[in-house]
């Protein structure tokens, strides 16, 4: 069965984990350490000739230009993860389309492709921030990956559809949603499909209801963020559950994600878009 492979390119003090205890003042006083691990996996699906879709932070490609262009070199789809790495929901609609249209600016002029795939960081189109899809669509906008049909205490969208579907729609200007996979199990739905979900999860039990999301008729959607793959993460004291959530698994991820391709025919959004 077809999948889409993704990542979320930002830095390993980037995640919405961090706000308030790293100033994004600081973000440039810090040690860099994404260059290494997305050509850990470039070389990694390389190996595996699976093509895959990077949603790059502005912030990041401003500053690692020739990393973006390797990876579209390397036959790569990219999009946005917008500019500062800020959920749509701190920011208002002015807010958000300067922070949309300054990543597409510096994306669309590393590639020599069409930048139309976004992701919000930290999954923020929730109900609240709707707003931003047609300001998504008059910037050239075409498919979203930011709605997780699930309760949690940062995102969701509870009562979303599970499967691709057109959230925004005006005159000639569509923008398909690809919902992030979920199992209905019952009167419960989890989440599946990267992330600390899987670094979390046992990988028999994301094996299973990977499964199980597939009798569903769910859209296999993998993501992943470079710093998962990084042996030597920096730590930065945090709280327990808080630490857990972030660190744990990241030993196992290589491995595991190996597993997953040779079960899935994975691939990128546009190339998944153009096959079906």
């Amino acid at each position: 069965m077809k999948a889409i492979l993704s990542f979320d390119i930002e830095e390993w003090f980037h995640p919405e984990i961090f706000n308030g205890v790293i100033a994004p003042e600081s973000w440039d006083q810090l040690p860099s350490r994404v260059e290494p691990n997305v050509d850990l996996i470039l070389e990694l699906l390389n190996q595996y000739n699976v093509r895959a879709t990077f949603f790059v932070l502005g912030w990041v490609a401003e500053r690692h230009p020739e990393m973006v262009r390797r990876i579209y070199a390397a036959g790569h789809e990219v999009a946005s993860h917008g500019y500062a790495h800020r959920m749509i929901t701190q920011m208002t609609p002015a807010e958000f389309e300067a922070d949309l249209t300054r990543s597409l600016k510096i994306l669309r002029q590393l590639v020599d492709a069409p930048v139309v795939g976004y992701r919000a960081p930290t999954f923020s189109v929730v109900k609240k921030t709707l707003w931003s899809l047609p300001i998504m669509a008059q910037h050239g906008i075409h498919y979203d990956s930011s709605v997780f049909p699930i309760h949690h205490d940062r995102y969701g969208i509870p009562d979303a559809p599970r499967t691709p579907y057109v959230i925004y729609q005006k005159d000639e200007k569509q923008i398909r949603e690809y919902p992030m996979p979920t199992v209905q199990m019952g009167r419960f739905r989890l989440p599946v499909g990267g992330g600390g979900y899987f670094r979390l999860y046992p990988l028999r039990m994301t094996q299973f209801l990977l499964k199980k999301a597939e009798a569903q008729g769910i859209t296999i959607i993998f993501y992943a963020h470079p710093w998962e793959f990084d042996l030597h993460l920096p730590s930065v004291d945090l709280p327990l559950l808080h630490r857990i959530r972030h660190y744990a698994g990241i030993k196992r991820m290589k491995e595991r994600l190996i597993q997953l391709i040779q079960q899935y025919q994975f691939t990128s959004f546009q190339q998944f878009n153009s096959s079906v």
